[in-house]
């Protein structure tokens, strides 16, 4: 009962989910991580990585920047588009800024990259940043950007959290709180970092804004009429981890074209992903159904380099699921 027959040379996982209405639908991942050479030529990883039920974080979970989010959920309503990114400084030489850009298709994001700096009080009270220190390399994480959570007063009233990025730099209740700490080095190529704006390339937590928004209401009147449904006012959109302008509407089908630029040791690097196509048999007794599934994200590594691609497929299921016998697994098509 609830097997999987997976015929792919990829990794694959199944689970449960119950949408808003209590329907359940079964849910099957198929994942596959590839390393990438410095001609752009993808091969598939000896180390795998295998579907994740929970998200992993860089640290401490919930205090840190999210590495993986966890792919076992309900169906993603289009492709999230992030990256586990490291800038690297053109030819191993040290530099205090840097432009960094990932394009996939005809999208593009560039983020500027400085060297670590510091709020400085000692310019006649002024508060003001550092110059930054030279590097080589540096993780682009939102430890590094704009945001944080001020907890300096020793009256909790006066606590100040940014939701957009609570684990960052340079937010604060008084400015003088800030004195001493890291300022934000990751921030958008043409914003002035005095606007205060969030900037990365890395998934976002689901507490984080605006994945919150779509989270749906959790008060007294969901507790009495809903609990443990979800809410009424719930939104798909809140599976999607990437920031918003790395989500696609629709999903990616495979073959777009990703140019990385300064965010591989060899600084520019070009590839295509893979395209790859899967039929899903799912067997009730002698009762077969048949089902496909969609690219839901697409993670670029810095390190290695690596790409790591998640398909998904649900299947409603309705009261047949103690008849559910096993998903057969095919893959249907590949273009690499």
């Amino acid at each position: 009962m609830w097997m999987l027959d997976n015929q792919t040379p990829f990794e694959a996982e199944r689970t449960w989910v119950r949408d808003k209405n209590g329907v359940h639908h079964w849910i099957v991942i198929v994942k596959a991580t590839y390393d990438i050479d410095n001609n752009g030529t993808l091969s598939l990883s000896e180390e795998p990585m295998e579907p994740l039920h929970a998200a992993e974080y860089i640290g401490d979970d919930g205090e840190s920047s999210i590495r993986y989010e966890a792919d076992m959920v309900a169906m993603k309503p289009g492709t999230d588009i992030y990256l586990n990114a490291v800038a690297y400084a053109p030819n191993e030489k040290p530099c205090t800024e840097l432009g960094v850009a990932f394009k996939i298709n005809n999208f593009q994001k560039v983020l500027k990259v400085t060297g670590k700096r510091y709020w400085d009080g000692a310019f006649g009270g002024r508060i003001q940043r550092s110059d930054p220190e030279p590097f080589i390399s540096m993780p682009i994480v939102y430890e590094s950007a704009y945001g944080g959570f001020d907890q300096k007063d020793p009256n909790p009233s006066n606590h100040r959290i940014d939701f957009r990025n609570p684990i960052g730099s340079g937010f604060a209740y008084h400015p003088n709180n800030i004195i001493g700490t890291p300022a934000p080095n990751i921030e958008a190529m043409n914003q002035d970092l005095g606007k205060g704006n969030p900037a990365g390339f890395g998934a976002i937590a689901g507490f984080w804004s605006p994945r919150n928004q779509y989270a749906g209401t959790y008060d007294d009147n969901w507790t009495k009429t809903r609990k443990p449904l979800l809410p009424l006012d719930y939104d798909p959109r809140f599976l999607m981890c990437a920031p918003s302008d790395q989500q696609t509407q629709g999903y990616l089908a495979g073959g777009e074209q990703v140019e990385l630029v300064n965010l591989t040791p060899n600084n520019r690097m070009n590839f295509t992903l893979p395209k790859h196509s899967f039929q899903f048999e799912t067997y009730f007794g002698a009762q077969c159904k048949l089902h496909h599934s969609q690219l839901v994200s697409v993670v670029i590594e810095s390190e290695g380099p690596r790409l790591i691609m998640v398909w998904q497929t649900s299947l409603q299921v309705g009261n047949d699921g103690d008849y559910l016998d096993k998903t057969v697994i095919t893959q249907t098509g590949s273009i690499q």
